[in-house]
């Protein structure tokens, strides 16, 4: 399955939140100096942070390159969330907790662009407006090679993120790698670029003909204002049928998805939450629909989680067409809590089904109109086959 796409510069992947706080830590057991047991004594270890400790006691004594407090602190934390087999978990540490938060506010610094992973690399999928990116030539398609003079064969997403967000008015130096075609080989150039503060455009709208389009890129706290808002002046130049382009979106917080696909149904349920304790919890629609127009939703391998909601539920309710591809099929509700000593945890504490009871976990939205197309193609209009026939449906279904 193709990674989630969109991971943009300033965050660690979006997904469907249900935000709180709690008070970490770990108990400890102190050994005197000298004193640390070895591997044929008998020492009774009974919690996990004993066991912990002893293993940072013996590293701290022997190993080549001890580990710092720091780095203990995370791996630990890394690997209580990773035991339990939960791939969607994380620790975030204190910069890239700010930096989440950063996002979901629709703000954040860097070089103004978004990224995609594809087996593994990270490339650019979007640059915008006004951005340093844009002003040093970065194409959409191109790809990391070198992150001030730190080269690598291939760069995930969340690395890059971490190495080239930084302080508004410091450099940063990319390599990047321009993909060939046909005859044309791969070009590797060099810029500099001087980080900025990026207020994300995440919806984009036009009239095209008398269809509306609406494209969201996470489903952030602004999402529902910025969805009514281009809906209500769409209609005011004349739309008269909508597309809602979830592609690439990769989700974001559980209440957008409900509010968002509220606009669109008069009520009943949204999405249904199966909770840990087996107690299934119903979100509705908030009675506040603004549009009665036949709609089109876009979707493809990397519409996830928040994307998955808003599309299973308006196909359930036959409000809309789906077109496009499988979703990605994240089916799972993740809770961030803050740590006392900075940063947080996300995990997993639920999973969702739509409205009709079907599960979206490892299945993911099947379009009613499947439109297959390589990821390139969405990047230019004149090729962009899966637009086409989104409008195409959405001039027909009036």
């Amino acid at each position: 399955m193709n990674s989630i796409l969109k991971t943009l510069l300033g965050l660690a992947l979006a997904v469907i939140i249900a935000a709180g706080g709690f008070i970490g830590g770990f108990a400890s057991a102190k050994w005197p100096s000298g004193a640390i047991p070895g591997p044929n004594d008998s020492v009774q270890v009974d919690s996990v942070g004993e066991k912990l400790e002893e293993v940072r006691e013996i590293l701290a004594r022997d190993a080549l390159e001890p580990p710092s407090e720091t780095s203990s602190t995370a791996g630990a934390i890394r690997g209580l969330l990773e035991s339990g087999g939960d791939v969607y978990s994380a620790y975030l540490d204190e910069r890239h907790y700010a930096y989440f938060n950063e996002e979901m506010s629709g703000e954040f610094g860097g070089i103004g662009v978004s990224l995609g992973e594809r087996e593994g690399t990270a490339y650019v999928v979007d640059v915008f407006d006004k951005t340093p990116a844009e002003k040093a030539g970065i194409k959409a398609g191109d790809i990391f090679s070198t992150i001030d003079d730190v080269r690598r064969q291939k760069w995930a997403t969340d690395e890059v993120v971490k190495r080239v967000r930084g302080k508004e008015g410091t450099p940063v130096k990319l390599t990047m790698i321009r993909p060939g075609k046909g005859k044309v080989p791969p070009k590797e150039y060099t810029v500099k670029l001087t980080r900025e503060v990026i207020t994300f455009p995440n919806t984009r709208s036009e009239l095209k003909g008398d269809v509306g389009y609406i494209r969201l890129a996470q489903f952030n706290g602004n999402a529902t204002n910025e969805i009514m808002s281009a809906v209500q002046t769409l209609e005011k130049k004349g739309a008269k049928s909508f597309v809602l382009d979830l592609r690439n979106n990769p989700g974001g917080a559980l209440d957008q998805a409900v509010s968002v696909t509220s606009l669109f149904v008069d009520s009943g349920v949204v999405v249904r939450v199966e909770e840990r304790n087996g107690t299934d919890v119903e979100h509705r629609a908030t009675a506040k629909k603004i549009t009665t127009a036949p709609l089109v939703v876009l979707i493809n391998a990397n519409s996830a989680s928040a994307s998955e909601i808003v599309a299973g539920a308006l196909q359930d309710y036959d409000r809309a067409t789906i077109v496009g591809e499988t979703s990605f099929g994240k089916g799972s509700v993740q809770t961030i809590k803050q740590l006392s000593f900075g940063g947080a945890v996300k995990f997993t504490t639920a999973h969702y089904l739509t409205p009709k009871g079907r599960v979206i976990d490892g299945k993911g939205v099947t379009p009613d109109i499947v439109v297959k197309m390589d990821i390139e193609k969405q990047m230019d209009e004149a090729t962009d086959t899966q637009l086409k026939r989104a409008l195409k449906e959405a001039a027909q279904v009036r």
